[in-house]
């Protein structure tokens, strides 16, 4: 090519181009976002840790779980997400094994007390059926207590004798006692 040539073409070619300022249009679909999904893997938290409290006091180490995490209003089977709870909880008895358990079953101030103490005995149990079943503990490796109502976290009613859902919330739970000094 000679350099004449070489030059029109060169003169040619801006004028093809999109001006310098120009927005250009995309020329494929856009990404549409989605739901943000949490990575699985062993630096996650899962969220069933979030429902237990560990309290250690001298020789003991109690587990508390929301009930609210393990079970439906009012019932004693555990409900699809107790899962994740139980299996975030197995770990922590692990490092325990050996020591005396026992797991309490325990209501909030709704019901009548031989109702109340049935179902706290029947969602210790659960969770007792379930640790063995998975491994975190051994057959007859664990008591299972209920105590109804009759050990509440937080009261049942505020000042004025109103309820107060969110302290029955914290009464409806499950603790898993450890018992540090044997």
């Amino acid at each position: 090519m000679t350099l004449a040539l070489l030059a029109a073409v060169a003169i040619a070619l801006p004028a093809q181009q999109p001006k310098k300022y120009e927005i250009q249009q995309p020329k494929s679909k856009w990404q549409v976002p989605g739901e943000i999904r949490q990575p699985k893997g062993p630096w996650q938290v899962p969220k069933g840790i979030q429902a237990i409290k560990i309290q250690d006091a001298k020789c003991e180490q109690r587990l508390v779980v929301g009930a609210d995490a393990l079970f439906a209003y009012d019932q004693a089977a555990l409900s699809k997400d107790a899962e994740e709870t139980l299996q975030a909880l197995g770990p922590l008895l692990n490092k325990n094994a050996g020591n005396p358990v026992t797991i309490e079953g325990h209501t909030d101030a709704h019901g009548n007390d031989a109702y109340n103490q049935t179902l706290s005995e029947k969602r210790a149990e659960a969770v007792q059926a379930w640790l063995v079943a998975n491994g975190f503990l051994q057959p007859g490796g664990a008591k299972t207590a209920g105590f109804g109502r009759k050990r509440p976290a937080a009261p049942n009613t505020k000042p004025d004798g109103s309820d107060d859902p969110e302290g029955r919330a914290k009464n409806r739970r499950v603790e898993v006692v450890v018992n540090t000094c044997k």
